[in-house]
């Protein structure tokens, strides 16, 4: 089940009360790495941040980090912290 809540003016913020309720996608980075996103986490290839985006709650960006595998420990760091906030907000 989600829950939507509006606060801050025109600023959404959706909440779900377990994790087996998010959606997944398939998404190409710019580098040609394929990966398997949760709904509340995005992409950003910028000249000035490369990374997630975690988009529930508060917003949080996780830096690729250095590497080869940067960007797929950077998307688990943001994983890991949206099923935090899921079992800490969702309830």
């Amino acid at each position: 089940m989600t829950t939507l809540l509006t606060l801050h003016g025109n600023r959404r913020f959706m909440f779900i009360e377990d994790s087996s309720s998010i959606q997944y996608r398939q998404l190409t980075t710019a580098a040609g790495t394929i990966f398997s996103v949760p709904e509340f986490i995005l992409r950003v290839d910028e000249a000035h941040f490369c990374g997630w985006q975690l988009r529930y709650g508060e917003w949080t960006d996780f830096a690729d980090r250095p590497g080869p595998d940067g960007a797929s420990l950077a998307l688990q760091m943001a994983v890991e912290e949206m099923l935090e906030r899921v079992e800490y907000r969702g309830k």
